[in-house]
């Protein structure tokens, strides 16, 4: 049986250049798709096809949700499969 759910976590950090949000589709453990969401409001995606220099596929299983909660430069959130699709709509109509 598959396992898929969505997340969003909140980077909590100073780097002007890292994204502040981190949008996913987990199947399985493993991303699937991504958009990292920055402080500037502009979106960059990867799926198994499309990757961008800064954000890529991750090459490791993705901790579980318990896990990346303990880390307190994160704040994690499970998201509906709807917003994880408004996100992943408007990070491809806006390119990489």
């Amino acid at each position: 049986m598959t396992t898929r759910y969505y997340q969003r976590v909140r980077w909590l950090h100073r780097e002007p250049d890292d994204p502040v949000l981190l949008w996913a589709e987990i199947v399985d453990g493993w991303e699937v798709r991504k958009v990292d969401e920055f402080v500037d409001g502009h979106l960059v995606w990867a799926d198994g096809e499309n990757e961008a220099d800064s954000t890529l596929l991750g090459a490791m299983p993705v901790p579980a949700p318990g896990e990346i909660a303990q880390d307190p430069q994160f704040l994690i959130e499970l998201v509906d499969q709807e917003t994880f699709e408004g996100v992943w709509q408007r990070a491809r109509a806006r390119g990489k």
